[in-house]
C-alpha cells in the first residue's frame, strides 16, 4: 500500500512565502526596467553602393541603431517625445 505524506504545515508555509518573495521580486525587476514611451522620429543615411553607412564629417561611421538613438534623444531634447521612464509609471498613465 502507497502512502501519502504531505508536507508539514510550516514546510508548506515555507514553499509559499518563498513562491511569493521570488514573484514579487521578479515582478518588481520588471516593473523597474526602463522603457521608452511610443515615439516616432525619422532616420536617414548616406550609404555606398552595397548598403553600407558611410562615414560623417568627422570620419565616424554610425550604426542604424545609433542614428536612431540620436534622433530620439534629439526628439527628447527638443520636447517631441517623452523621456524613458520606469514601466510601472506607464502602467498608472
Amino acid at each position: 500500500m502507497i502512502s501519502h505524506r504531505a508536507g508539514s504545515p510550516r514546510q508548506l508555509l515555507v514553499i509559499a512565502c518563498t513562491v511569493g518573495a521570488l514573484a514579487t521580486a521578479t515582478l518588481g525587476w520588471y516593473a523597474a526596467q526602463t522603457v521608452r514611451p511610443d515615439c516616432v522620429v525619422a532616420v536617414s543615411g548616406v550609404t555606398d553602393g552595397s548598403g553600407h553607412n558611410l562615414p560623417d564629417v568627422n570620419g565616424r561611421v554610425w550604426s542604424d541603431e545609433e542614428l536612431a538613438d540620436r534622433a530620439y534623444r534629439q526628439a527628447i531634447d527638443s520636447g517631441r517625445c517623452d523621456p524613458p521612464r520606469a514601466r510601472w509609471k506607464q502602467w498608472l498613465d
